[in-house]
């Protein structure tokens, strides 16, 4: 096992979404993991860039950071786990959790890796639990109300 070998099994085998983008952010790289969570298979991600799964109202944010990074070398956000808003292939919304990390090559950023996990659920189990909550903290609030 060289370990070539072994990084390509690696990526190929894990659930998680692993997209490789180069400097300008075209998808190099798209396992299988992204074919699942995204629905593009990697014959129509290769070659295009993210907005096929970045919602259109947060792309302008996204590209500027993204060449900001590719210009500078620096990222925020190399050791923080992400939560962002993504589109599946079908148009419906997906949350997501990723972490990045930069590609270097004789010492310049030539691109960036991102290992992704679908969270949608989870985010909407949260999101009614606060919801209840905030409900059960209203009516509280009212009882103590007319008990004083």
């Amino acid at each position: 096992m060289t370990e070539e070998w072994i990084a390509t099994a690696v990526v190929r085998a894990t659930p998680e979404a692993v997209v490789v983008c180069d400097a300008e952010g075209v998808i190099r790289l798209w396992n299988d993991g992204a074919q699942r969570m995204f629905g593009y298979s990697a014959d129509e991600a290769l070659g295009q860039n993210l907005d096929i799964i970045i919602p259109e109202k947060l792309r302008k944010r996204h590209w500027d950071g993204y060449h900001k990074t590719m210009a500078t070398g620096q990222t925020r956000y190399g050791d923080q786990l992400l939560s962002v808003p993504a589109t599946h292939r079908d148009g419906h919304r997906l949350s997501i959790e990723f972490s990045v990390a930069l590609l270097q090559q004789d010492g310049r950023i030539v691109g960036i890796s991102a290992i992704m996990r679908e969270v949608t659920e989870r985010r909407n189990e949260e999101r009614a639990l606060r919801a209840r909550l905030a409900d059960v903290e209203a009516r509280l609030a009212e009882l103590e109300g007319a008990a004083s």
